[in-house]
């Protein structure tokens, strides 16, 4: 099978779109990209609101994206099956037009949703207001344009179907996962006898960030208990407020962001690593990168108990499930780990075979493959 890979997507900076791709070609299938990134650019503007200008300014570039599309998917060749790469909702209309003409299935990685990204979660945009609409609009008909959406857990497909009316014949599940290549267990290279706990992110509300700082004024009294944040984002104003207020002396700031083929090496110094812990709708439908390159790394994860997280996580098994936004739940699961390395080392082992089994590049790529075989061989009966 051949498989073209379409879009603006990024692979270095969407670990989605690293994993499927990597995990398709593990399962003996061609990937040929047809891939203009633009996204990083774009993405510098998702710190502040977006205004008329910025949209309009977007327009052209998509335009002449579009163009670039088209010269190199020219010199792509034959395929199968198109694969819209993450995020793709605004290539979605030049991938159904070459698809329709090509007489080829078109899959889409919605992954997640433009609108409630920016308008629910982080807020970037006015609910009601007409960028809000538009947004909507495009998640839908991006959704609608495909035979295929794959999205990362049950509880976005339930979210597709109920507000964008998307039938759930069209949507599949595929996890994250990581790519084990960059992210598989090392030894700790700790150089002191501190309890670390990790977090890394873009500071976006469903990470709760906020929730680690006051869990970790909770656990001061606790000398060897040090707590390392990674990144910045949206949220980094309120949470360098938040951390001068409380006084908080036991956590380790690290503002610029850490390579990807990096951040390895400080998930191994780690005792334990954090997922999200924020309080938003999108926070109840996900499970983070950060928690499957845990897993492949056989870390202990901590993170919040949610719909989403129980589709593939026990509580005291494989991770540690605490309460959504609660400071206390999480400053108690931190000391419970620290307290029981018995349990550590079982949620730390469990996790991994958890990630061996169903996340590796090759479970992923073979969930993948199955659904373009089923979507091709549908195509053809046809």
């Amino acid at each position: 099978m051949k498989v073209c890979y379409f879009g603006a997507y990024e692979v270095e900076k969407d670990p989605r779109n690293r994993v499927i791709i990597k995990g398709l070609q593990k399962n003996g299938i061609e990937v040929k990209e047809c891939n203009i990134p633009i996204w990083s650019e774009i993405r510098s503007g998702y710190k502040s609101k977006p205004g008329v200008l910025e949209i309009i300014k977007f327009i052209p570039k998509l335009l002449l994206t579009y163009f670039k599309l088209i010269k190199k998917y020219i010199r792509i060749g034959d395929y199968d099956v198109m694969i819209v790469g993450f995020p793709g909702h605004f290539d979605m209309p030049l991938a159904r037009l070459l698809t329709r003409i090509s007489g080829r299935p078109l899959v889409f990685d919605a992954f997640t949703s433009l609108y409630e990204t920016f308008v629910t979660d982080r807020k970037f945009v006015e609910r009601g207001s007409w960028k809000a609409k538009l947004l909507h609009t495009v998640d839908k008909w991006s959704g609608r344009l495909a035979d295929v959406i794959l999205v990362d857990t049950d509880q976005h497909i339930d979210y597709s179907n109920n507000e964008f009316k998307i039938s759930k014949r069209k949507l599949r599940r595929i996890f994250v996962g990581a790519d084990e290549d960059i992210f598989y267990p090392r030894a700790n290279r700790k150089n002191n006898n501190n309890f670390l706990v990790l977090f890394y992110g873009t500071f976006i509300p469903l990470h709760g960030i906020e929730y680690i700082i006051k869990a970790a004024k909770q656990l001061e009294k606790y000398k060897d208990i040090k707590f390392q944040i990674i990144g910045s984002g949206q949220t980094s104003w309120y949470i360098e407020q938040l951390s001068e207020e409380l006084k908080v002396n036991n956590v380790l700031f690290i503002e610029e962001w850490v390579p990807y083929k990096t951040m390895p090496e400080y998930i191994a110094r780690a005792d334990v690593c954090l997922g999200i812990f924020g309080n938003t709708r999108k926070a109840k439908m996900v499970i983070p990168t950060k928690v499957f390159q845990a897993l492949a790394m056989k870390k202990p994860i901590i993170t919040e108990d949610s719909p989403a997280a129980r589709e593939v996580l026990i509580d005291r098994e494989n991770a540690v499930l605490c309460k959504m936004a609660d400071a206390e739940a999480l400053a108690e699961s931190v000391l419970l780990l620290k307290q029981n390395k018995k349990l550590r080392e079982k949620i730390a082992e469990n996790g991994y075979k958890l990630f061996k089994g169903g996340f590796s590049l090759e479970a992923i790529g073979i969930e993948v493959r199955r659904i373009l075989e089923e979507l091709t061989s549908w195509e053809e009966r046809l």
